[in-house]
Parts: structure tokens; sequence; C-alpha cells
């Protein structure tokens, strides 16, 4: 045969792997390990056992502690509902880890999903994916929503590819109810997809039967919610950052050092990432970089130093976001360029010191002050500001000084707290602590800052006795007090 008829091969195309149900199982699987070696697994922070103690309120039908329906003072809503299903066959701390690990698995088979989607190169595409999983490490077994709500921002990042459905419709009208502040991912990507219909052909009316039909999609799957939130704390929201923001208060500054500041706050939770939010490009990112905006002007109008607490766990509702930014930078430039982000971020990663063992020892230091009151001070009504330890652990009455458990306090802060700018908090804690009839207080000594440490000298100030109760247990941070009130104090 000639060797101009010769038949040429083709090349052998090899399709990329898909690790992704391999990475899924491997992480599950390390999981169960952590949770089998340690014998379970405690809580870095104070605020998960908020959860614990609402979960149990649910179940049993009363609250011995604060005396408040289950819903005052949580956040989420779904994760509660999560929390409180899986307690009814497990015990509570071993349901709150398994909606943490599910956040964690549906977190990185998000990001899996989000790179092949994109067309990146299986390697970059899956080292992009695992550094992302580290840079939230921190957040996904604190017990908290926070890991549910990057797993859900992925998957609505994931419908957001897709033409207009009534699938990104269902998952907006929950976004809300999984973090308030994820109404305006749900608003600006609900706005963008009523766009695309209405431009998508010349059948106004068909077009307009679909918007209607999404916002109905919209309603009905926020509807259960908002009926829980109304029945059970007379608002439609949580209402806690309104808590936060009374006891706190707003910052001084105006508002264009606020945004920066919001933005630097940004940029210190999820790391070098926050960079690629600048490169969301068109399509589904320009309603991303709207909820950019808006999230960072949100929270300086109202709060931006809350965006430090607990780890910057507020922030990483943008970590999928800055991801897809990256992810789409990488397919459009090439991997050059994304490898240098991916080492930059693993990098931040890696190299940050992780809290955990010392916010652990801090709460078993809590519950072993809380158990000794509870069987020492059978009578005792306590003063706190972390309202979640000492709930789960004692049966004793409670009051929170700063609010998401009890309510009436948010009053006293308004009144005194955040116009002072803090000033007069000690006249919002003596009101609070004569309506209580707080016979003790629990109260951590954070020194270097000293910000909670000083609570107890607001109450002195307000001419409250304040003294240390030896209590036999293993000394740490938080101290248990005994207080006297004004008169009795100024009599002694």
């Amino acid at each position: 045969m000639p060797a101009s008829s010769a038949t040429v091969p083709a090349p052998i195309v090899r399709a990329a792997p898909d690790l992704r149900v391999a990475l899924c199982a491997a992480a599950c699987l390390g999981l169960a390990l952590q949770w089998w070696v340690r014998g379970g697994w405690i809580f870095p922070l104070d605020d998960a056992y908020i959860t614990l103690h609402n979960a149990r309120v649910l179940i049993e039908g009363r609250d011995p502690n604060y005396g408040v329906p289950a819903l005052v003072g949580a956040s989420s809503l779904i994760h509660l509902a999560l929390v409180t299903a899986f307690a009814l066959v497990l015990p509570g701390g071993a349901a709150a880890y398994l909606v943490a690990g599910i956040g964690l698995v549906l977190f990185l088979a998000g990001l899996l999903t989000l790179a092949r989607r994109l067309g990146l190169p299986w390697p970059e595409g899956t080292a992009l994916a695992l550094v992302g999983l580290a840079s939230g490490a921190g957040q996904f077994l604190n017990g908290l929503e926070t890991g549910l709500v990057m797993a859900a921002v992925t998957w609505t990042l994931v419908l957001a590819l897709d033409p207009p459905s009534r699938r990104l419709a269902l998952a907006c009208g929950l976004l809300p109810f999984l973090r308030p502040e994820l109404g305006l991912l749900a608003l600006v990507l609900m706005a963008r997809q009523a766009r695309l219909r209405l431009a998508a052909g010349p059948n106004r009316t068909a077009a307009l039967r679909a918007v209607a039909a999404d916002a109905a999609v919209v309603l009905a799957a926020a509807a259960p919610w908002l009926a829980w939130s109304l029945a059970e704390t007379g608002a439609l929201l949580p209402r806690t950052m309104a808590a936060k923001h009374a006891f706190f208060g707003s910052s001084s500054d105006g508002l264009p050092a606020s945004v920066l500041y919001a933005a630097a706050m940004i940029v210190g939770g999820i790391g070098p990432a926050a960079a690629a939010l600048l490169f969301l490009g068109g399509g589904p990112g320009s309603a991303l970089r709207w909820f950019a905006g808006l999230f960072i002007l949100g929270f300086a109008l109202t709060n931006w130093e809350v965006l430090a607490h607990n780890g910057h766990r507020y922030t990483y509702a943008l970590l999928p976001v800055a991801l897809f930014a990256a992810m789409r930078l990488g397919a459009a430039h090439g991997p050059r360029l994304l490898r240098l982000l991916i080492l930059a971020q693993a990098a931040v990663a890696l190299a940050s010191p992780s809290p955990i063992a010392a916010q652990q020892a801090r709460v078993v230091q809590y519950e072993a002050l809380a158990r000794w009151a509870q069987a020492n001070l059978p009578r005792a009504r306590l003063l706190i500001h972390d309202a979640g330890v000492i709930a789960a652990a004692s049966e004793l009455p409670l009051t929170d000084l700063v609010g998401l458990k009890s309510p009436d306090s948010i009053a006293d802060h308004r009144r005194w707290t955040a116009p002072s700018g803090g000033a007069e908090r000690f006249r919002a804690l003596d009101a609070i602590a004569r309506r209580s009839g707080a016979t003790h207080a629990i109260i951590l000594d954070d020194a270097p800052d000293r910000f909670w440490a000083s609570l107890a000298d607001d109450l002195r100030r307000g001419g409250w006795g304040v003294d240390p109760v030896e209590t036999g247990t293993a000394p740490g941070p938080y101290i248990l007090y005994r207080l006297t009130p004004p008169a009795s104090a100024a009599a002694d």
C-alpha cells in the first residue's frame, strides 16, 4: 500500500479521572476515624453548645435554663433542624458532628464539581478543591453552620452555571435560613435568572409566567421556615445579629473606612483567594460581584468587627465565591496563575496556627465549672455571656448578658451600650442583673485583651460586689463570681 494512503492511528485521548467519589469517601473515612480515635469530639466554640441546647429544648419541649423558645438565639434554622433530627437517634454531640461532617463532604464534592464544569485541568482542579478544604479546616468541625454555608454556596454556584431552573429557585428560597446574609446571594441570583428568562425569547407572556413560577418556588421553600420563626420568636428572621449589634455597638468610623476594614477582615479570613474576587468575570460572576459588594457593605453599615469573631467565620461565605473566581481565571488564562494562587493559599492555610486545642481545653474547663455550680449551688441564678456550655451542662436558671438567649437584655444594650460606644455598658449590666435577681456570674478572663473580663469591672462600677468563688475545679479562664447587690455591697 502506498505510504500516502496509510491509515494514521488516531491519538488516544484519556479522560480526566473523576476523583470525586474517592476523595469524598476518604473524607468520610477520616471523619469517622477521628471520632473513633478521640472517643468523640469537643466543639471548640461555645456557640456550638447553644445549638445543642436548642435541639434538646425542641426534643424535650421545655427550656429549664432560659425559659424561652428554642429558636431564640438560633442563627441557622436549617442547621438546628438537622442537628435536632439526628439527635432523635444519636447523642447530641454525635448528631452535631455528623451534620458538620456532611457540610465538609458536600463542600469538597461541590468544589470538585465546579472544577469539572468549568473545564479546569484535573490536577489543578483537585489541588484547588483540597486547598479550599484546608482553608476552611478550622470552620468545619466547630459545631456551627459554617461548613453547611460553604457547601450550600458552592452547590448554588453549580446550579447558577446551568440555564434558568426551578432547582436554583428552590436553593435560593432556603439560603436565608442557613445564614441570613445568604439572602443577598439569593436576591442577586434570582434577579439574574429573571433577567435571563425575560431575554430568552420573544414570548414575553411565557417569560413572565416562568419568572412568577420561580418566585412561587422561592416562597414555597421559604414559607415553612418563616412560619416557624414567626411562631417561635415573633420575627421572620433570627435576631442574633441585632443582639450582637446592640451589645458590641457599631463602629464610629465613617462608611468608607468601615468598608475598607470589612474588606480587610475578609482577606484576613479567607486568605489570598480573596484577590480572585476582583476577577469574577461575566455571566454569574456579575451577580456574584454584587453579592460580594453587598456583603461587605452590609457588615460595614452594621459592625465590621464581628467579621473577626470566631476565626473570621462569617467571612467564609465568600470562600466558595473566591474559589469559583479562581477557577474561571485558571480556565480562561491557563493554569500558571492559578498554580501560584493555589500555592499561596496552601502556604497561608498550612502556616496559620490552629487554636482548636486551646479552645477545646477552655470548653472542658467551662463544662467542669458548670457541673460544679449545678452540684453545689442548686439555687443560684447565674449571669453569663457565653450561653452554650453552661446550658448544655446544667439546669440552673441563666440570664445571657449579651442577649442571644435572653432577649430582654437587648433593650438595655440599645438604651445604654450602643449609643455610648460601650462606655455605659455598666448601666445595661446593672439593669440586667437587677431584673434577673442574679446571685452569681461566670465571666471569661480573656487576658490580655480583657474585653469579657471587663464585664466584672462594669458590674463593680454599677455598685455590685463581685467576688471570686473557690470551686476546687481545675483553674481556667472562666471564673465563677458571687454577686452582692449594690445596696448590700455598700452596707458591707
